[in-house]
């Protein structure tokens, strides 16, 4: 609970520290610290909403669960999450565990939870606490009635009342029952106390009219958690509300839906930057149900490919739908958000369709980093835009910000992970400068990796120019220059901070080493600054059994690229200098 800031004043400033921000400023009024014993990163989390909607199937299921585990799992990936569409009854109401659909889920939740654990994933679903149909007839005093005396609806469904203790009863059955079909991940949407907030309930007809409302939900949130205990994750959509649930949720789903095109993608960068100051030091923040990296797709090649009833239910949505999928570009600009700010990693394609150059964006950003937010402020983003208008996705730029950059102290080296970004549709020329944008040293120089490109780009101090193209993120690796070979990149992570384990520079013997862990299938390339009075001599790698590994590398003027077949364990690697005599 110590801070230790330095900050650079030139002249006078004046330094003002406001308590309780958290509460008070920013309005998370139960605000705790959040606790990631069982959590220490945000997770990876396959959802079917955006992709199939309610139309999905159990097939749909499995076949994105199979691809799933073989291609992601050893990348991070753990969540397959069954949304909406498995148990809908009468007008559209839902039962949760009484009226599973028998056409669309033959086997039932059992057997579909048993199978995406056999995949080594965890399997997840979508279900409304507040509401539920199944009483309504032999328990009206349950439900919620607004002053005309009908029911309150939650997701088309009656609301129950959570000061009655015969509904806490009832909830904890319910999610007894499904903590023993094995669900292990949960999305509670419309997630709030609605005593409190729906303006129509008559709050006369509640069971308690002496609880706060707030101390109900709590209650009803702890019942919960102590049901399916702590290692379930908890994703909570508050529909606007306060975060009232901190210290029972995992995360919070805080904006508007996506959907599966490049516009559709907007709520995701809005929720993002409204909110990533909460992430990991109040809850995880779930930005949007899923991105789509898909290449684009118009909606008549969809409704070859896809079910129709899917199609119909994404015109009726997302009308005018113009069609599916991002551009190369745009789907790099997506997991760069999401692997540089540490939030939910939330996936929405129809996985199996993926081209192999989408997936290598997927590994090349997995598993998501503990990463903690240094910007406590919120840019009071507009979730909304007017996309029903003959109106371009790049008049909507909500003040997303231009620049990400991730601060990194770890095995790898302390730099800077910089995303550059241009939102428009026109190629875009930048001019960087280290000191105003990043805090770094303006007399200083600096070593610059571009991660996507996958090259050195020389040594800069202070001011460097950049091209990005519409839609595009650059991400650049920015490493204070030593005096000596050192470590600026490698193939296997945007942040570069994954798969190296150890590094070191030992001055007597002129060696860099390290330990490198690999991933199977793919080729492993590390990249190191070479200063003008030193050349490579000898390159070396093993594995933990000293068996040797065949290892080439290349040198590009100040650059060494060193490469290697993936291995089972860590390899250890290590590179010989020389002085470079003079001609």
């Amino acid at each position: 609970d110590l801070l230790d800031a330095t900050i650079p004043v030139p002249g006078n400033a004046l330094v003002r520290v406001t308590p309780d921000y958290f509460t008070k400023t920013l309005g998370v009024p139960y605000y705790i610290p959040y606790d990631d014993s069982y959590f220490s990163r945000a997770p990876i989390v396959w959802c079917s909403w955006t992709s199939y909607y309610s139309e999905v199937r159990e097939e749909d299921i499995v076949r994105n669960a199979d691809w799933l585990a073989e291609n992601l799992k050893p990348y991070g990936f753990e969540y397959v999450q069954l949304d909406d569409g498995y148990d809908r009854g009468e007008r559209g109401r839902h039962y949760w565990i009484e009226n599973w659909d028998e056409t669309k889920f033959p086997h039932g939740p059992q057997w579909l939870t048993s199978y995406v654990k056999s995949k080594g994933l965890r399997p997840g679903l979508w279900l409304v606490p507040n509401a539920y149909a199944g009483a309504l007839q032999q328990h009206p005093d349950w439900y919620l009635y607004d002053k005309q005396g009908k029911v309150i609806l939650d997701y088309r469904t009656p609301t129950l009342d959570s000061t009655n203790p015969q509904v806490l009863d009832f909830l904890k059955k319910e999610f007894a029952t499904l903590r023993d079909w094995g669900f292990e991940y949960y999305k509670f949407d419309g997630e709030h106390a609605a005593p409190k907030y729906a303006p129509t309930v008559d709050l006369s007809r509640l069971y308690d009219k002496s609880i706060d409302p707030l101390v109900a939900y709590r209650n009803r949130l702890k019942l919960i958690r102590d049901t399916v205990g702590p290692k379930t994750f908890i994703e909570g959509c508050p529909a606007g509300t306060p975060l009232n649930g901190i210290g029972y949720f995992n995360s919070y789903f805080n904006g508007e839906d996506v959907y599966n095109n490049w516009p559709g993608m907007y709520a995701l960068f809005s929720s993002i930057n409204a909110n990533a100051f909460l992430n990991h030091l109040v809850i995880y923040l779930m930005p949007g149900e899923g991105i789509e990296v898909g290449p684009p797709m118009s909606v008549e090649e969809a409704a070859k490919k896809r079910v129709p009833s899917v199609i119909r239910t994404a015109r009726t949505r997302e009308e005018p739908l113009t069609g599916f999928g991002t551009t190369l570009p745009e789907a790099r600009t997506l997991v760069t958000y999401v692997a540089l700010t540490g939030v939910v990693y939330p996936l929405a394609s129809v996985m199996p369709e993926l081209p192999e150059e989408r997936v290598q964006l997927l590994k090349k950003t997995m598993p998501t980093l503990p990463i903690l937010p240094v910007d406590l402020f919120s840019r009071g983003t507009d979730m909304r835009w007017d996309r029903f208008k003959d109106v371009r996705p790049d008049d909507y730029i909500h003040n997303y910000p231009e620049i990400l950059d991730l601060k990194v102290n770890a095995k790898s080296g302390v730099y800077d992970v910089v995303g550059l970004t241009n939102w428009r549709g026109e190629t875009a020329n930048r001019s960087l400068s280290f000191a105003k944008k990043l805090g770094l040293r303006a007399d200083s120089p600096y070593v610059v990796f571009d991660f996507w490109a996958q090259k050195p780009l020389g040594v800069f101090k202070d001011q460097m120019h950049v091209e990005i193209e519409p839609h595009d993120t650059r991400v650049l690796l920015i490493h204070p220059m030593l005096n000596h070979p050192q470590l600026i990149g490698t193939s296997r992570h945007i942040t570069g901070a994954v798969s190296i384990q150890s590094l070191m520079w030992d001055s007597s013997r002129n060696t860099l080493s390290g330990s490198s862990q690999t991933m199977p299938g793919d080729n492993y390339t590390l990249w190191v600054y070479v200063p003008d009075d030193v050349t490579i001599s000898a390159v070396r790698a093993t594995t933990k059994d000293n068996r040797e590994v065949s290892v080439r590398h290349e040198v590009t003027g100040n650059a060494v690229a060193l490469s290697f077949a993936d291995q089972k364990e860590p390899v250890s690697w290590e590179m010989k200098f020389e002085p470079r005599t003079s001609r």
